[in-house]
């Protein structure tokens, strides 16, 4: 298990130049041609998505009330209300539309041939198990504290596990946002 803080977090610019995102984690060589990636962006305005052909796109809201996607080949895609994700293909010309203010996005993309991936939001009351055979987890604390294996978690920290780690934890009330993401073949 690795532990990542506000410390390991790289704020860098959105691929179209629009603004700036926070990179949670990266896996592979980072740039255009990483593997799979986990950052949050602040949205502030209506304007045109990054195109990362060959990606995956998960997506949620995380602070805001929200916005719509447009441009994909299945009509809009509302990401909200908070904390319920969403996904696109990286392929797709996508513009958004705040629904009413800025936006804070939680997001997961994973380049299509090599990974599947997926990302959730958990509600943490007691015990959690995490971790599973195959299967490399990421968890952002998006709220509340949490301990895992004897550490301490603070809202905006992350753990990343590799295949087949598994952990407990334990909070009395805590927000998780959950990344799964495994190897194809």
């Amino acid at each position: 298990m690795r532990k990542f803080t506000a410390a390991n977090y790289r704020v860098m610019p959105w691929k179209n130049g629009g603004g700036t995102t926070t990179e949670l984690y990266v896996e592979g060589s980072g740039g255009a041609a990483f593997l799979w990636r986990v950052s949050i962006a602040d949205v502030a305005a209506d304007g045109p998505f990054s195109i990362f052909a060959g990606y995956d796109r998960h997506i949620m809201a995380i602070e805001g009330s929200g916005m719509v996607l447009n441009g994909g080949p299945n009509g809009p895609i509302e990401v909200n209300p908070k904390f319920i994700p969403r996904s696109f293909s990286g392929d797709w010309s996508i513009d958004s539309r705040l629904i009413a203010g800025p936006v804070r996005d939680f997001n997961l993309m994973s380049r299509r041939e090599s990974v599947e991936s997926s990302l959730a939001c958990i509600e943490v009351t007691e015990s959690l198990q995490l971790g599973e055979p195959d299967v490399t987890a990421f968890a952002h604390l998006l709220q509340g504290e949490l301990e895992v294996s004897g550490q301490k978690f603070l809202t905006g920290d992350s753990l990343l596990l590799t295949p087949g780690e598994i952990v407990r934890g334990s909070s009395s009330a805590a927000r998780l946002a959950l990344c799964r993401v495994k190897q194809r073949g």
